[in-house]
């Protein structure tokens, strides 16, 4: 009985000296786990936040400022294309212009000449025509109407040109002429003309005159230096059918009224 408490007395040291190198090796495997998380979570919040930039301490440099071109620049074989302008009086350059952009001065094309300012005004009205005593007043569709320049000069179109004028009313850009057809209401417009003096022509559409009459002496000799042919003009223009014609000026920013209602047809 002594030698068996003898002998569970010497097993004792051996068991805590186990028991201690047990903990010891778990407090070395945690110190290791602890420092590894915290170096991660350390990197891992570094990755986050992004590496902070480091502020620059700013110093006050004078900034570079090119110099205004006088015909020689720094530095071998340098060319400015630029032109330099010169302020009035005293002959110093101001400020130096690109050379493909010319200095223009206000009311002067680019080739020096000062620029007319056309003015112009417009011209509009209706055209009717009586049908019968029951009936009455109805809107004469498709009535011409022809602006003629009192100025105008024939040699400066065609003959060409002129015979679509003519004809199908096809006035030249530009050459002082200008035409237009009465709409479903009898009504019509002329823009953008320029300021002067005018001879309008207006030719029903829906009314006839006695063929048997020649076209009148005056209406002859106004408009005989307007056209080539006077024959075409006549045949063309007026047809068979009833005309008016007067002399009316065009003012600026104005709009005329012309209008005309030309009674009964002939037959």
């Amino acid at each position: 009985m002594a030698d068996a408490k003898t002998a569970k007395a010497a097993k004792k040291p051996g068991f805590f000296k186990e028991l201690l190198t047990f903990l010891l090796v778990i407090a070395i495997i945690l110190g290791i786990a602890s420092g590894a998380i915290f170096y991660l979570s350390g990197k891992n919040l570094d990755d986050l936040l992004g590496s902070r930039p480091v502020a620059k301490k700013e110093t006050n440099q004078p900034a570079l400022v090119n110099p205004v071109s006088t015909g020689q620049e720094a530095g071998a074989n340098q060319q400015s294309n630029a032109v330099p302008v010169s302020s009035e009086g005293n002959g110093a350059t101001d400020a130096a212009m690109p050379a493909a952009y010319p200095v223009g001065t206000a009311g002067q094309q680019s080739n020096g000449e000062p620029a007319l300012p056309i003015q112009k005004g417009s011209l509009k009205g209706t055209i009717t025509w009586q049908y019968n005593d029951f009936v009455g007043t109805k809107p004469d569709v498709n009535a011409k109407i022809f602006l003629i320049r009192k100025d105008f000069d024939i040699n400066t179109i065609t003959e060409m040109e002129e015979k679509l004028f003519i004809s199908i009313e096809a006035a030249p850009k530009g050459s002082g002429l200008y035409t237009a057809k009465a709409n479903g209401y009898g009504n019509y417009e002329i823009g953008n003309v320029p300021v002067g003096e005018y001879y309008i022509i207006v030719v029903s559409g829906k009314t006839h005159r006695d063929i048997r009459q020649p076209v009148d002496e005056y209406f002859t000799s106004i408009f005989t230096p307007y056209v080539r042919n006077w024959e075409d003009f006549t045949l063309l223009t007026l047809g068979t059918n009833k005309y008016e014609f007067s002399l009316i000026t065009i003012e600026e920013n104005q709009t005329l009224d012309f209008s005309h209602d030309f009674g009964y047809t002939f037959y």
